[in-house]
């Protein structure tokens, strides 16, 4: 949805909060919130004025029981690519968050992709989401991850080439030179610390040999007062209230490991005792009893499942393992996954993605879930069969080399329709896992988690389809968090998904990026499972709030080879309509009348579409047409759109049939 689309928009992130922007951000925090946020103002102010941040020195010792394991055959081809990846970053060549650039010498603080370069300032007066001052900063944020520095280090490792080791070496030296502590942006989100400190942990390890290990990391190195204070601040200011989200588990991950692989500070033990208490209360209050991860977000369910597994693994391979409880509901989210992955091994997509992961222990564009479901057979002892590919073998092997026990699945068992209640997650299928299956996700559930659902979509009642495991009608995805408020609106807003807008607004009501002031409440009428598919009865309540109390009800009925969608727009007066469906771009569309036939890889469809409405097909528009396959990409694809002036109640009705 476009800002002009809804006119009291307030969107912050270009540069300007307005007091509109403060008003509904105060209003999604509790008092406790806000009494912490103005303590941390004034601990700010202290900080500001500090001139000298001088730690510890680390007490060396032993290191941690972690070794080089030799790796499996299976593992030389992404052993392949990984080296050919790491020769790019010898060469200077990148490509991060799918911006490509060349870069002799790392500029830690420039937006490559804009040439905007953020100041050193004080690392919390600068305001990180105005691209005037930073750029985007999630792309300064992914180089400062350096994860493309584990895979350099990881090069040296497998091969014991020193020009790998010597420029994992150099860059982190050279990190650690131009972010002095608390100074610049790289020092403003605990989130980013805590990442960076995993990925630092794997790069001590992997450089153990190298000549250039100790003057980092030896009894004397240079980068443990780094180490120490983004523990350090990690510990005084973690993410709270409203915003306690993923990012609350990355922090307290990133500080459980390295507290526990370098217990060398003062401080660590009780670091490690707090990092560990809170991701056993977070890895039940974020995630669902079927598995799901409560953002709505896909992308945010695997992030915090990898950041639960390494925090797991370090427990258990340092003699401390975690509660049964916290491996159970980790084994569970990773058991949820192929429940909702179609034949073709697609994963879903719904919410906020951007491409984010804990650690990079393999080639960059392989598969972000094969490791995973590799390490929930070794180490989490997966009690459902889980996908068996032919990657992952490389980061799983390093994590956990371990061979553990791998429970006998002698079958793979049929699971058919689903319906995920807590989440609102419903998947309508026919002939599930064979080469014809017909595979429907559709969404009923949450906008988000916590009052500001910050990667919540206003999605609800949209659904996605496949055919034979190729995607046909799709969630667009999500495009960019910072920088281009128009496309940020409309690829989280209600006319990016396949569902009814009504009279141009989103179901649910936008107070910033990362902020839902008004929240559409989904509940399901009826599910019914059935062999040649299911039926899903919901509605939702996001249109309430116009004149005539409008509530949108969908039904959706899978049968064998068709779809029903039967929509009821339930209220009173004229309001304006808008029905969408949103293509693959793979796929050729060709609207006639009202017919619709879509076509991909051999498979072809026929939508039958009701006359109440006035239909058109865009690609490429200002106001759709679009589909972003990745963070920072975005391509033209087909959008069907119909619409029409109508008074309530009014019923709509179509089918999908595969030809």
């Amino acid at each position: 949805m476009s800002v002009a689309a809804e006119p009291e928009r307030c969107l912050p992130g270009s540069g300007e909060r307005t007091a509109q922007w403060y008003w509904a951000r105060l209003r999604a925090m509790s008092a406790r919130e806000v009494l912490l946020r103005l303590m941390r103002a004034g601990r700010n102010a202290r900080w500001r004025r500090r001139t000298a941040w001088i730690g510890p020195a680390p007490a060396v010792a032993l290191q941690d029981a972690w070794l080089l394991p030799e790796l499996p055959s299976d593992a030389s081809v992404e052993r392949t690519q990984l080296i050919d990846e790491a020769e790019q970053y010898l060469r200077g060549e990148y490509r991060l968050l799918n911006i490509a650039f060349c870069q002799s010498k790392p500029d830690w603080h420039c937006d490559p992709h804009r040439g905007t370069r953020a100041p050193l300032s004080f690392a919390q007066d600068i305001d990180y989401r105005d691209p005037a001052v930073v750029g985007d900063i999630k792309t300064i944020w992914e180089l400062n991850r350096h994860t493309h520095l584990t895979v350099l280090a990881l090069a040296y490792a497998m091969t014991g080439d020193e020009r790998y080791g010597r420029e994992s070496a150099a860059q982190l030296q050279s990190w650690s030179d131009s972010n002095p502590i608390q100074r610049g942006v790289n020092w403003t989100s605990a989130l980013e610390l805590g990442v960076r400190l995993i990925a630092w942990v794997w790069i001590e390890r992997l450089l153990r040999g190298s000549e250039h290990h100790d003057r980092l990391f030896g009894p004397h190195g240079t980068l443990w007062p780094a180490i120490y204070w983004q523990q350090w601040l990690i510990a005084r200011t973690p993410s709270n209230g409203s915003s306690a989200n993923n990012h609350l588990v990355g922090e307290m991950a990133g500080l459980f490991i390295a507290a526990t692989v370098w217990p060398y500070f003062p401080e660590s033990g009780r670091w490690r005792a707090t990092a560990r208490h809170v991701l056993e209360r977070e890895a039940t209050h974020q995630t669902f009893e079927t598995g799901l991860n409560r953002e709505q977000a896909f992308a945010y369910h695997r992030f915090s499942l990898e950041l639960f597994l390494l925090a797991g693994v370090e427990g258990e391979r340092a003699g401390a393992p975690f509660s049964p409880a916290y491996k159970a509901k980790a084994r569970r989210m990773l058991e949820v996954i192929p429940k909702l992955v179609d034949v073709g091994g697609n994963p879903p997509r719904f919410g906020d993605e951007d491409g984010g992961t804990a650690v990079q222990l393999r080639p960059l564009n392989s598969s972000s879930l094969d490791w995973l479901y590799l390490l929930g057979r070794r180490w989490v002892q997966a009690e459902v069969p889980l996908p068996r590919r032919d990657s992952g073998m490389l980061a799983q092997s390093m994590i956990w080399p371990e061979a553990g026990h791998e429970r006998d699945h002698h079958s793979r068992s049929s699971i058919g329709s689903i319906g995920l209640a807590d989440a609102g997650l419903y998947v309508l299928t026919a002939d599930r896992g064979t080469p014809r299956e017909i595979f429907c996700l559709a969404d009923a559930g949450p906008l988000g988690y916590l009052s500001i659902a910050a990667h919540g979509h206003a999605d609800a009642l949209s659904f996605a389809l496949s055919v034979r495991g190729k995607p046909i009608v799709v969630d667009p995805g999500t495009y960019s968090y910072f920088g281009e408020p128009h496309w940020r609106d409309y690829f989280r807003g209600t006319k990016g998904h396949n569902t009814i807008a009504v009279d141009g607004m989103d179901q649910s009501t936008s107070g910033g990026s990362f902020l839902w002031r008004h929240k559409a409440l989904a509940r399901v009428l009826t599910w019914v499972p059935r062999p040649d598919g299911a039926e899903l009865i919901a509605e939702h309540d996001g249109y309430a709030r116009l004149p005539g109390r409008v509530v949108h009800r969908r039904r959706l009925d899978l049968r064998g080879g068709r779809l029903a969608i039967d929509d009821e727009i339930l209220g009173q007066g004229e309001h304006d309509l808008e029905w969408r469906l949103h293509f693959a771009p793979e796929c050729s569309v060709v609207l006639d009348g009202e017919v619709c036939r879509v076509s991909r890889d051999g498979a072809s469809l026929r939508i039958a579409l009701d006359s109440v409405l006035s239909w058109h097909v865009v690609c490429g528009g200002q106001d759709g047409g679009w589909y972003s396959p990745a963070y920072h990409l975005k391509v033209p694809t087909s959008t069907l759109i119909g619409r029409a002036r109508a008074r309530l109640p009014r019923s709509l009705h179509h089918a999908i049939e595969l030809a």
